[in-house]
C-alpha cells in the first residue's frame, strides 16, 4: 500500500506554494500565503524567495504589505509540452 507522504516533501511544498498564487490570480502576503498553505511562514518565505530568483514569482510592494503572484514563466516551461501534445493528436 501506498503511503500518502510524499517522496520529496521540499518539493511537494514548492508545488503547492505555486500552485497557490497561480489560483490567487492578484496576489497573496507571505502570512496568508503561508496560512492558506499550511506551511509554516519561514518555509513559505524560502521557497517564494526562490520562486522570484528562478522567476516563477514577481512581488508587488503597496506600502509594507508585499503581493507575490506567480508569473508567466510557468508558460515558457509548459510551452514545448504543449507543442509536442498538438503534433501527437495529428
Amino acid at each position: 500500500m501506498a503511503s500518502d507522504r510524499p517522496a520529496s516533501p521540499s518539493v511537494d511544498r514548492a508545488l503547492t506554494v505555486l500552485e497557490t498564487l497561480v489560483d490567487a490570480g492578484e496576489g497573496l502576503t507571505l502570512t496568508a500565503l503561508a496560512r492558506t498553505t499550511e506551511i509554516p511562514l519561514a518555509t513559505c518565505a524560502s521557497i517564494v524567495y526562490t520562486l522570484e530568483s528562478r522567476g516563477y514569482a514577481r512581488r508587488r510592494v503597496v506600502g509594507r504589505s508585499h503581493f507575490w503572484r506567480a508569473t508567466t514563466r510557468l508558460y515558457e516551461l509548459a510551452a514545448p509540452l504543449a507543442g509536442e501534445t498538438l503534433s501527437t493528436r495529428s
